[in-house]
Order: structure tokens, then C-alpha cells, then sequence
């Protein structure tokens, strides 16, 4: 299957394409995976690249005391589903040349359809040296040597491990910058068999490059010291017989910091966003290219119930669908932390990756009130959090702990922080919540997937408008908070709004109205697909690049 078409080859750092597999950190990973699911679903041909991290630190643990511990992940990929990448009836192993040494690499995959295949590079070889084998201990961590040689794996690896299995790709989908050296190999390759210069090599290879860039947040958006680059570029630019400035001088912001982000916008032909908000806010940050906006999507098959795509179900078989989530919930919720709660109670869930910008503590600015909303004995709210830290984000351990604290003592009995925020919780959560509920800081969240998610289960959103929320009118849907005043806009709604609205019921036990809402938000989710999604791709990014593609949908 692997070389019967020119498939799109899509590089990410990270993929969430199963629980247990520890290759994903947050929203981009979940999108990865869920952009080649529907690849497989839509039978597109797509071949996707990531890296093989083995898990380190992986597994979020809370201790009786409350403080938060990682622990490792026990996943072993040489046992697991995974299965080695082989040619001819042998394991592929691609070489690195570096300075004075070699690095081996070795290919696992994982099929998802006749024409879509996800691969995993791994650095963990017997015999290379210990700094490479340490680099697949966990996704990134590390200090900037590291980081550079795990995008050396992923990029350089990636173009190497493409032409081991004899593919052509028609497009070079690069999702954020870390993806960019993949640009040196294909350079070289051109270099060698077509006896051309750098810059025509470099224009040629450019020409089948699309960049997606998925955040304005500093972590997504890397900068290197240009001393550093040099010295990893080196060895490359030996290879090609060109000075080491031709590989970096694209991603120079100034002589002495490379950019990760300029590198890729300036080796792509076409520069994506990932929302139209986040496509206004590229064009002020990096007016000089045409970026194209196209919001994300989720599986619907992976994230949507069963259940809720019948278009014909009544008020009593939607609530009633409702809440045998909610009771799913609440037991997965007793699974893992031991703590029950009355699952009739309207249950608001924040679950995210924990960041400063998506501001998890901001609702308990006056936590006398918040308390005091919550512990209403008449209309009682169950709080319910979620949310890993990224590996090098050491602030994170302390907001987790601070809040775990307060839910054991002020908010004792109506909230509770749930543990190892993974896939399998994050299933439960979309389906089991009432309301979804979204906190970041105006202007930082590029597009946001996880109320995505909650919305094509009839889980209303209460919001900041920013990222993919922009692009609904929330009138008898939502409820939308100001970015300015998120505490106090929160603390009202919920108490004069949400909260009387959930518990309005009719003779029959239905509130009518939240059926409602929650119908339409069902009915709009449909614009929030990977389907919608990948259809755009195809339109605005592949078809340009490759007007043979075909895509049938």
C-alpha cells in the first residue's frame, strides 16, 4: 500500500492516537490523531510521522496528601500493537550521519486504513549514544540540545524514513515548527540526484510544503540561539558543500536567534491558521504572508456518543441519554479519585491542559461566592477539573496543587480534581458534563478542540469568545464571558442564569429549555468536524500544491 499513491505526509510532534500510548500532550496531539482517523474514515491517502516517546514522567498520580507526583508509564512498544516498519521483509533502520558518529533510528507504525499509515521514529537503538536514547524518555523535555535532536529525528528521520518505503508524497504538511529540518534532507536528496544548487533545491522543496501553525504561545513558537544551530547544521551542510548559513538564514530573526516559526513560514509555499480569530491574529504578528484560515475539527466517530447523532430524538430520549452519561461520569470519577457525588446535581467540567493562559484558578478570585453558588442547597453544583501540566511547564505542579487544596477543604463536597487527564477521561468528560466550561485569555487560545467535543454531545458552553468560539452566535445556545471580568460575569450567569435554567423542570422532570440548547448545540457541531475540516485541507491546501489529488466525500 505504502508507495500506490502520492499521499500527503503530515509531521507532528505529538499524536494522541490511543490512551495508553504515550506520544501526545495536549490539543495538538489529539487533532493529529484525529485528522488521520478521518483520513482513514474518508479513505484520503495520508501518511503520518511522529516520535516514539517512551512515557517518562508521563502518568499524572495525586498522593493522600494532595500533592501532585508523575509516574512512569509502563507502555512497551516492542510488546505492544505497534509493529515494526519493514522493506523487503526487513525492519527499516535509517542512518543519521552526524559529526564524527551515527545515529540509528528505527520505524514503528501503526495502519488505520488501506491508504493511511501513522509512523513512529524512535532514537532508542542499542548503540547509539545515551544523550540520543534519553531524547525518547518523554515528549518535550529536556534541555535545547534536545529539543534540536528530536526535531532532527522527526524531520531529518522523517524524509529518510519516506524514502525507505519508496514514497513520493505530493504534499509535506508541517504542523507547528518543529517539523522544519525535515527541509535539509529533502534539499540534499535533490541536490544529489538532480545535480542542482541549494536555492533551486530549496525553492523545489518548497513548493510542496504546507505550515499550520497552532498557537501564539511562546511553547509553540521556539527560538535557539544561532551558535547552537550552527553547530547541529554543521554536519549537513558539509554533506550539501554549502556554508551552514544557507540551512539556518530563513528562521533568522536577528544574527544572533534562530526562529523555529520564521523557518517554517519561509520553506512553506502555503501558511495556515487554525481559526479565522487565529488567522487575524497571524496576520498581525507575520503580516507578510497570506495566511489561510482553517478552523479545526474533532472525529465525530471518536468523540461524539452514538446516540446523539439521531437527528429524531425526543426531549424525554435525549435527557434520558443524558444522563446515563452523566452516571458514566461519575463512576469513572469514583475510579479514580474514590469520591462520589449526586450525578442529578448540574455538573460543570473544566478539563484542559494546564497553562498560566487558559487561567484554571480565575473562578475562585472570590471564593466566598463561588462557594456559596455551588453549595446552594436548592440548585446544588458539582465542579469537576481536569488537566496535566506540560513536562516543561513548572508553574503547573503549583496552580494543581493549590487546587486540589481548596477542593479538599473550602469546596469540599462540590468540586473535585480528577486525575491523569487522558482520552479515556477525556471521552467521559465531553459526554457526562452539563456545561463545558472555558477560561483563557483573551487573545491566546488559537482555536480550542475540547468544547468541540462537549458541544456534538449537547454539553453547553459557557465561554470566553476566543479560538473557534468566535465563529458562533451563541444567543439561546451558550453563555459567552468577558475576557476583562471572567470572575464576576461567571459567578452571575451561573447563579441567575445556567443554574435555574438546568433546574427548571416540567411536570415530566424535563427542563425543556436546557433540551433546547442543548439540541442546537448538537446541531451546529457539525461545522466543527475533522470531515469539514479536511475537506478545507484538500480545497485551500493540498489541491494547490498537487491538483491530482483526489478526494471524494
Amino acid at each position: 500500500m505504502e508507495n500506490n499513491q502520492n499521499p500527503v505526509v503530515y509531521l507532528s510532534a505529538e499524536f494522541g492516537i490511543d490512551n495508553n500510548l504515550p506520544t501526545y500532550s495536549g490539543g495538538l496531539g489529539i487533532l493529529a490523531a484525529d485528522t488521520l482517523n478521518e483520513a482513514a474514515n474518508q479513505e484520503f491517502p495520508m501518511i503520518g510521522i511522529g516520535i516514539l516517546y517512551k512515557g517518562k514522567e508521563y502518568i499524572q498520580h495525586i498522593t493522600s496528601d494532595g500533592k501532585m507526583e508523575t509516574r512512569d508509564s509502563d507502555f512497551d512498544h516492542d510488546s505492544s500493537f505497534l509493529r515494526a516498519a519493514m522493506t523487503d521483509g526487513k525492519p527499516i533502520v535509517i542512518t543519521i550521519d552526524l559529526e564524527n558518529y551515527k545515529v540509528l533510528v528505527k520505524a514503528y507504525k501503526i495502519r488505520l486504513s488501506q491508504k493511511v499509515i501513522l509512523y513512529f521514529l524512535s532514537s532508542d537503538v542499542d548503540g547509539n549514544p545515551p544523550e540520543w536514547i534519553s531524547d525518547m524518555d518523554t515528549l518535550y523535555g529536556g534541555d535545547i540540545n534536545s529539543q534540536i535532536r528530536q526535531q532532527i529525528l522527526l524531520g531529518i528521520g522523517g524524509a529518510k524514513l519516506i524514502k525507505a518505503l519508496g514514497i513520493t508524497p505530493s504534499v509535506y504538511h508541517i504542523n507547528e515548527g518543529r517539523p522544519c529540518f525535515i527541509v535539509w534532507e529533502l534539499v540534499s536528496e535533490l541536490m544529489r540526484n538532480e545535480k542542482i544548487s541549494y536555492s533551486q533545491a530549496l525553492e523545489r522543496v518548497k513548493s510542496k510544503i504546507v505550515y499550520t501553525n497552532h498557537t501564539l504561545v511562546a511553547a509553540g513558537n521556539l527560538t535557539y540561539p544561532v551558535s547552537t544551530l550552527d553547530h547541529w547544521a554543521a554536519p549537513f551542510a558539509r554533506a550539501m558543500g554549502v556554508d551552514t548559513n544557507f540551512l539556518i538564514k530563513e528562521g533568522l530573526i536577528n544574527p544572533e536567534t534562530f526562529s523555529i516559526t520564521k523557518y517554517a513560514l519561509n520553506i512553506s509555499k502555503i501558511q495556515s491558521a487554525v481559526s479565522k480569530i487565529h488567522g487575524e491574529y497571524c496576520k498581525k504578528q507575520w503580516p507578510e504572508y497570506n495566511w489561510i484560515p482553517i478552523t479545526n475539527g474533532v472525529q465525530m466517530n471518536r468523540w461524539q456518543d452514538s446516540d446523539f447523532r439521531n437527528p429524531n430524538l425526543t426531549d424525554r430520549q435525549i435527557w434520558d441519554l443524558h444522563m446515563i452519561k452523566k452516571r458514566e461520569l461519575e463512576s469513572t470519577v469514583i475510579k479514580r479519585t474514590g469520591i462520589g457525588y449526586d450525578p442529578e446535581r448540574l455538573v460543570i467540567v473544566w478539563a484542559r491542559r494546564l497553562a498560566d493562559y487558559k487561567q484554571p484558578q480565575i473562578i475562585f478570585s472570590d471564593l466566598d461566592r463561588i462557594k456559596s453558588i455551588l453549595k446552594n442547597p436548592l440548585m446544588p453544583i458539582q465542579l469537576l477539573f481536569a488537566g496535566n501540566s506540560h513536562t516543561g511547564d513548572a508553574g503547573a505542579k503549583s496552580i494543581i496543587e493549590s487546587i486540589i487544596k481548596l477542593f479538599a477543604t473550602e469546596l469540599n463536597g462540590h468540586a473535585i480534581f480528577i486525575p491523569n487527564y487522558n482520552i479515556s477521561l477525556a471521552n467521559h468528560l465531553v459526554s457526562g458534563a452539563d456545561v463545558w466550561l472555558n477560561t483563557p485569555q483573551g487573545g491566546l487560545e488559537a482555536c480550542g478542540t475540547s468544547g468541540m467535543k462537549a458541544l456534538a454531545n449537547g454539553v453547553l458552553q459557557c465561554t470566553v469568545i476566543d479560538g473557534w468560539t468566535h465563529e458562533v452566535n451563541w444567543d439561546g445556545i451558550g453563555w459567552t464571558l468577558e475576557p476583562t471580568n471572567i470572575a464576576e460575569n461567571f459567578y452571575n450567569t451561573l447563579e441567575f442564569e445556567i443554574a435555574p435554567t438546568y433546574y427548571k423542570k416540567n411536570q415530566n422532570g424535563l427542563p425543556i429549555e436546557w433540551i433546547v440548547k442543548m439540541k442546537k448545540s448538537i446541531n451546529i457541531a457539525r461545522n466543527f468536524s475533522t470531515e469539514r475540516m479536511l475537506k478545507e485541507y484538500f480545497e485551500f491546501l493540498y489541491k494547490p500544491i498537487d491538483n491530482t489529488l483526489c478526494f471524494n466525500i
